[in-house]
């Protein structure tokens, strides 16, 4: 009854916080290491007694068959001990194995447990790893936004550098006639002054 009691509690649908807090307990406390070691041996006296029981059934199905007189008081006598013995065999044969099918439960459990705990870790570092995959996207994109920028500034410094070469070319050009103009008054006045003094002479 304790070990249908146990196995009831263990497939129980309890949140996964307290199964995990009482199956740790269960698995790493010192005590329950202690209880566990005292259960084997339990087990090992229950089996004890498995065998001593079918050995008794095995002894009293051969008085049975070898007793051939029809004594009523018999009769129930070794009906009364074929009874017991198949009592207590089916009683200790139940109660290893429901031990068995109880420790394998119970490691699968763990084992269930000590997965989920991992996938849980999995999942927090899937989450980590998108959270760095989107901040990288977004640093990419405002590296590209930059470089756009910087892109758009180059070309209007090229624009303001062809500019600046058209400035300098119309201003050597203005530059070159100036002088030649400032050339062509000094000759008109050269030639204004000679025509004024040839003037003076024929006077």
């Amino acid at each position: 009854m304790t070990e249908m009691i146990t196995f009831i509690f263990l497939i129980l649908p309890l949140p996964f916080k307290w199964r995990r807090g009482l199956l740790k307990f269960l698995a790493e406390s010192p005590i329950m290491g202690h209880v566990q070691y005292a259960m084997k041996i339990v087990f090992i006296f229950v089996f004890i007694l498995f065998i001593d029981s079918l050995n008794r059934v095995i002894k009293v199905e051969e008085v049975n068959n070898d007793s051939h007189h029809h004594n009523p008081h018999t009769e129930t006598t070794v009906a009364a001990r074929r009874f017991y013995a198949q009592r207590n065999m089916y009683l200790t044969g139940f109660t290893l194995f429901l031990s068995l099918i109880l420790n394998r439960t119970f490691f699968m459990i763990l084992d269930l447990l000590k997965s989920e705990e991992k996938m849980e870790i999995v999942k927090k570092q899937a989450a980590q790893q998108s959270k760095e995959y989107e901040r990288v996207l977004e640093s990419e994109t405002k590296l590209k936004k930059e470089l756009d920028e910087l892109r758009t500034v180059v070309d209007s410094n090229a624009s303001a550098k062809q500019d600046l070469e058209n400035l300098k070319k119309q201003a050597n050009q203005q530059q070159k006639e100036y002088l030649r103009l400032a050339d062509e008054n000094i000759e008109m006045e050269r030639r204004l002054k000679g025509s004024k003094q040839e003037s003076k002479k024929d006077i």
